[in-house]
């Protein structure tokens, strides 16, 4: 009973540990979703250019990915704008198919372009830190880099809300959520706030991707499963609502770690897909209330 208590306390610390890292990639898509309404299915993709661009810091120039990530996010805050300015803003307008079908699109050429680039081999890299390993007690262990991972993503996690909700570009944008033609009626350049809105959510996930590079092997689908965990943090969490898609990314780490523990690995993107069923059929403003930014 004592050993099978401090196995779950652990699943739950490296829960905890994981879901910062999701409530980033959560902010992200609900940031882009709460002000657009665009269901991003390019959300996966844009975190797999983000851990190429870090992995190429690393073994190119030798840069940790600890602080590759600052590069890997502004990369890809450039490529979400062009992204917006290119495309999206011709089709925001009509219908939600229409987005659907070039976010999947946009996918599809960043994925090609990556196997065409890279090829279809698998990567891994190994900063020191990722090796270093911390005891509390004689029953909890915490990994080094993951634990800088945490800090870093709640302290950006903290510091994309107090933006949003605090600073003039924030209002704006939830002018924008609340009213396009009302905020346009203000003095809002519409298209440029939400084309920096679309960048910055692209941003988030890409400090996510560079944080989360020394824990996967890095290959041109590896984002894939994370459109999915992103669904599931936006409508955990509330519509839009990115405190609640924050709090979503912990809820979710925790449970895929349980779920690992105690059904194995392969259990974990199942799971997801049933909470995501279950909060859309039985309370669909998610549970912690529908918000648009």
């Amino acid at each position: 009973m004592a050993t099978q208590f401090w196995s779950d306390l652990q699943a739950v610390i490296d829960g905890l540990l994981t879901g910062s890292l999701y409530s980033l990639i959560g902010m992200g898509m609900a940031l882009i979703f709460g002000v657009m309404r665009i269901v991003n299915f390019a959300h996966g993709a844009f975190m797999m250019l983000s851990m190429y661009v870090t992995y190429l810091l690393f073994d190119r120039l030798g840069v940790s990915p600890y602080i590759g990530f600052l590069a890997a996010a502004a990369a890809m805050f450039g490529v979400g704008f062009a992204s917006y300015h290119g495309l999206l803003r011709w089709v925001i307008d009509r219908s939600e198919f229409m987005i659907i079908l070039i976010t999947l699109g946009i996918a599809q050429i960043f994925i090609g372009g990556a196997q065409l680039t890279f090829g279809g081999d698998f990567h891994k890299v190994n900063p020191p830190l990722s090796g270093q390993v911390v005891h509390v007690g004689s029953h909890l262990t915490l990994n080094g880099g993951e634990l800088l991972s945490f800090a870093i993503s709640i302290a950006l996690a903290v510091g994309m809300f107090l933006f949003v909700m605090k600073s003039r570009f924030g209002r704006a944008l939830r002018a924008i959520a609340q009213n396009r033609y009302a905020a346009s009626l203000i003095g809002i350049n519409v298209q440029r706030t939400q084309a920096v809105a679309f960048g910055l959510g692209v941003a988030a996930v890409g400090l996510a991707g560079g944080l989360f590079l020394p824990a996967f092997y890095l290959y041109p689908e590896v984002g894939s499963g994370f459109n999915l965990k992103s669904f599931v943090m936006v409508v955990l969490g509330g519509m839009g609502s990115i405190e609640g898609a924050a709090i979503a990314g912990l809820v979710l780490g925790v449970v895929e770690s349980l779920t690992s523990l105690h059904w194995g690995n392969q259990w974990a993107l199942v799971v997801d897909f049933v909470i995501f069923l279950l909060v859309l059929s039985l309370r669909p403003a998610g549970l912690f209330g529908s918000q648009r930014v």
